[in-house]
């Protein structure tokens, strides 16, 4: 139990496939408290504390302004004191964070170099401007952010629990709602069995160029949403999709559909933004009885949020 009530993640709360549950993950109850903490939080983020907050602006592309865009992801191996935090407990992170109970580390990184990778991706700036609601057609940086701390817990692992096993995601079906213009299934379906990116109709041809540069081997497909797939997903992956509260209920009909009860497990990643559309979402959300997890505490800087949810019936 979490010290104001909640539960958090132990080795008796397991979703289905791939998906772990991080140590500072908590099951969300309320979902007025979740979005308390999560905005009280964003509140406190000082441009100090990221190197891109001083870019952050509402609505976060990247960079709606070329056709083409380079995306460069450096992956850090972790230090000696990032090493030592990540065995901390949940009281032992709050004691250092007061400034005392960690003695501090010589800061190295074990000799190991950087992996830089590289990825260019096509965007539509011209649909962006001119057809209402049309946000998939350039990239978006809840997109890179969550990328790079798949890649990172990919290519270092850590003590810590991170967000997948990736022996079993190896063996799973990623399927992705919202691809837009497909960075995470250019850079992820080589990890996985399957990986089927879709989206709207009027996107999915921009998302089939992009893909196209995947390696010949990746097991990845691009569609129109289709609900009558032959298998369930393991994995339903949803990053930053819930912005609009017209969007809510068909978003969430859509994951309740294509989600088996005890088999798939569904990661929401969002930029936070419009506060009553993110408290809508997870009321609606748990209401449809889906246990939903708070993932991102340790796993995102403050201006995003994460969680993980499935059904049991």
């Amino acid at each position: 139990m979490t010290s104001d009530g909640g539960s958090t993640a132990s080795v008796n709360t397991a979703p289905p496939g791939p998906i772990t549950l991080p140590q500072s993950a908590t099951l969300v109850s309320d979902p007025d408290d979740e979005i308390f903490f999560l905005y009280t939080r964003l509140a406190t983020l000082k441009p100090a504390d990221s190197s891109d907050t001083g870019h952050f602006h509402g609505l976060g592309s990247e960079n709606s302004n070329q056709d083409a865009l380079l995306v460069r992801i450096e992956l850090k191996p972790p230090t000696t004191c990032e090493l030592q935090r990540n065995t901390e407990t949940g009281n032992q992170r709050r004691k250092r964070r007061k400034g005392g109970g960690v003695q501090k580390a010589k800061d190295e990184r074990g000799g190991r170099d950087p992996i830089v990778l590289e990825y260019v991706l096509l965007q539509d700036k011209t649909a962006l401007r001119s057809r209402s609601g049309d946000t998939g057609s350039v990239l978006w940086k809840t997109s890179i952010e969550f990328l790079s701390l798949v890649l990172q817990q990919r290519h270092f692992p850590e003590r810590r629990r991170g967000l997948f096993d990736y022996e079993k995601l190896s063996q799973a079906h990623v399927l992705e709602l919202g691809a837009g213009t497909g960075l995470l299934a250019l850079a992820l379906s080589p990890f996985v069995r399957k990986y089927t990116a879709t989206d709207i109709p009027a996107l999915v041809p921009l998302l089939r160029k992009n893909i196209l540069s995947a390696p010949a081997s990746a097991p990845v497909t691009v569609a129109a949403l289709d609900w009558t797939l032959p298998a369930a997903p393991n994995v339903l992956l949803v990053v930053d999709c819930v912005y609009h509260p017209a969007l809510v209920r068909p978003l969430l009909t859509t994951l309740t559909a294509l989600a088996t009860p005890q088999h798939t497990a569904a990661v929401v990643v969002v930029e936070l933004r419009a506060e009553d559309v993110l408290r809508e979402f997870l009321q609606e959300w748990i209401a449809l009885g889906w246990r939903v997890w708070s993932v991102g505490e340790d796993l995102l800087g403050a201006r995003w949020g994460m969680w993980v949810g499935w059904r049991e019936t």
